[in-house]
């Protein structure tokens, strides 16, 4: 089952699959990879069931923003690709290039700041579409139609992978002082 969203990038309502932010979190901008099927595509809150429960990759995300006063409830999301590709991953790049405009425009509307991108393939895509070359783990300066954004690219914080976690436990430890200053 797939739910595409690519087909008319131009009249995709841009506050769709895009949570504001609240206080601090408003300049923080995490950016999945394409909507979950049991997340907020049906639930409308981000990292949330529709039982309203947090799930386990929203949970082990707090644990990386709680330090610093921020939390999947309070800072902005979305996802980098619209569509509900379910378990057909080869969807990914052709949904994620049709989808790129909307980003961009979600990433601006609002004046995000820091972009915090979640996993690998997000990462691949957003290099292969921003023409960038920006790695997991470093904090890096990334211009975007004009504006320049400061951006972290984690390890997806499904627990799923559970050295996934660990690794970016490592890196907000290692960039701890960075991240700081980036929020005051």
């Amino acid at each position: 089952m797939h739910e595409h969203f690519c087909d008319d990038p131009q009249n995709f309502p841009i506050d769709k699959f895009l949570q504001k932010g609240i206080g601090k979190g408003k300049k923080v901008l995490i950016i999945g990879e394409s909507p979950a099927p049991n997340g907020w595509r049906k639930s409308g809150n981000a990292f949330y069931t529709i039982k309203n429960k947090l799930l386990p990759t929203g949970k082990n995300l707090n644990k990386l923003l709680n330090k610093y006063g921020l939390s999947v409830e309070n800072c902005r999301f979305t996802e980098l690709v619209k569509c509900f590709v379910g378990k057909d991953r080869k969807l990914l790049s052709s949904c994620g290039e049709k989808c790129w405009p909307v980003l961009i425009k979600q990433i601006a509307n609002d004046n995000s700041e820091f972009l915090i991108i979640l996993g690998v393939k997000t990462l691949e895509l957003f290099n292969k579409l921003s023409k960038q070359h920006l790695e997991i783990g470093k904090i890096q300066k990334v211009e975007l139609e004009g504006k320049f954004y400061i951006v972290l690219a984690i390890y997806h914080p499904s627990p799923i992978s559970p050295i996934g976690h660990k690794r970016n436990v490592e890196i907000f430890n290692t960039l701890d002082s960075s991240i700081e200053k980036l929020l005051k």
